[in-house]
């Protein structure tokens, strides 16, 4: 299965921030009837926000890619859906002909919408690896990721003074208009597996993502940390919001219940955040249990906790020694940090009645062992990026080498190419978009339409 969209790229490296604004130009002037393009608003930097906007349906898909600036699947992928909607090949299965009439029935009566990237000042940094993937050392070498306030997918918290961003201001505005059928945000874990977390429970997401990954041999990851105390509705898929709401213990529950995923809720939106694995590990699918769940936590809580001790001293010394303002590398180094502590805690917390622990499973195990080692790698590989050429830097980059050597030896990750990545995303999105389209009801969806009050 190969990328179609920037297909000269997609075989070897992710699209950049200009090689999608390119791409969504060159469709807008070559399919001026069904394309259009059009600034959203601007990024902090003063970057343009783009939306590309294909087809005239009454109802409409969303697609958010580059929330993350270490996640760039999402952008290739975004490039491959545009180019089939331009056919009108969203019917699943590659998309290739011979699709059926209702098929294209439904393609006739569904616009999508692209938002190129959603963080493009994040994406700037990470390009130098953006253009010449394939090496852990080399992701980490480029890793940045800003503290969780800075990431335009979260809202501030109500009440506050504070501001959303202005990427999440123009994101907010996009869903208040199309008011979409469902909207797809996409990510990409570094090492692991694929999963997707649905803010509705859809009959046949499971199978749509299992077919995905099958047909490019990616595992399913079955416990995946981002989704600790989530109800699972089969491998690799997790619901968000269930009944009266998230359960308490839910990693970071205070952060999803004020992001933009849950904002179209108003409009029967359904949302999808869909994960894709940069290098996989195919045990995170396993699915049997574990013999001493209690004794995987304890471990990978104490690991954690102390290597987030060894680069909070790190972090100290760097605040002094680079001055004042020690810019956005230290600041998202000293987030992440802190989110070590904040998710040994977590980790550590009493399941919830019928809930399963952490680490009940053998896939759920592994998750939880690599996870308590890449989230101080990546603060490592901040900070080392932060002091190159400092007296501090010599520590720094012995730590993350150290660190980076012992993650890729214990759990021998399998890089995905970019074309990989990019088609499981697209495959899935398109047998999910259908999914959600046929379950929602036919309105006057057009926002042409809804401007004028009709």
């Amino acid at each position: 299965m190969t990328s179609v969209g920037v297909p000269a790229l997609a075989r070897h490296r992710y699209p950049t921030v200009d090689d999608l604004t390119r791409t969504a130009r060159d469709l807008a002037r070559r399919h001026p009837s069904r394309c259009r393009l059009r600034q959203i608003g601007e990024s902090r930097a003063g970057e343009p926000l783009w939306l590309l906007s294909v087809g005239h349906g009454s109802r409409n898909v969303l697609v958010v890619s580059g929330a993350h600036a270490n996640e760039p699947a999402g952008g290739a992928a975004v490039a491959d859906l545009a180019y089939r909607a331009v056919r009108g090949g969203h019917g699943g299965h590659g998309g290739r002909a011979g699709a059926g009439a209702r098929d294209r029935r439904h393609d006739r009566d569904a616009a999508w919408h692209f938002l190129l990237c959603l963080d493009p000042d994040g994406a700037r940094h990470t390009e130098p690896w953006t253009r010449h993937p394939g090496t852990l050392e080399r992701q980490l070498r480029h890793f940045y990721r800003p503290a969780a306030d800075q990431q335009p997918e979260w809202l501030p918290p109500p009440g506050g003074r504070a501001a959303p961003l202005p990427e999440t201001r123009a994101l907010l505005t996009v869903l208040d208009e199309l008011r979409p059928a469902v909207q797809f945000s996409l990510h990409a874990n570094d090492v692991g597996g694929a999963w997707v977390q649905l803010t509705h429970d859809l009959p046949g997401a499971r199978a749509a993502l299992a077919d995905a990954a099958a047909g490019l041999a990616v595992p399913l990851a079955v416990a995946p940390v981002d989704t600790l105390h989530m109800p699972g509705a089969g491998p690799g898929v997790f619901l968000m919001a269930a009944g009266a709401g998230l359960d308490a213990n839910v990693v970071h529950r205070d952060w999803l219940t004020r992001s933009t995923w849950f904002h179209p809720l108003r409009y029967g939106t359904v949302t999808a955040v869909v994960e894709t694995p940069v290098w996989a590990v195919e045990g995170v699918a396993d699915l049997r249990p574990t013999g001493a769940p209690r004794v995987v936590v304890g471990e990978a809580v104490g690991h954690l906790r102390a290597q987030a001790d060894r680069l909070a001293g790190l972090l100290d010394e760097a605040r002094t020694g680079l001055g004042a303002a020690p810019g956005p590398l230290v600041d998202a180094a000293a987030w992440l940090t802190e989110a070590c502590f904040t998710n040994a805690a977590q980790w550590s917390a009493p399941p919830s009645p019928g809930s399963p622990p952490p680490a009940a499973t053998a896939g759920g195990a592994l998750a939880l062992r690599m996870a308590a080692r890449r989230l101080p790698l990546r603060a490592a590989a901040m900070l080392a990026r932060a002091t190159d050429g400092h007296p501090l830097g010599p520590e720094a980059e012995t730590l993350l080498t150290r660190w980076r050597r012992s993650y890729a030896a214990g759990f021998g990750p399998r890089w995905i190419p970019v074309r990989d990545q990019a088609a499981l995303q697209t495959e899935f999105i398109a047998r999910l978009a259908r999914l959600a389209l046929d379950s929602a009801p036919r309105t006057d969806g057009s926002p042409a339409n809804r401007r004028r009050g009709g």
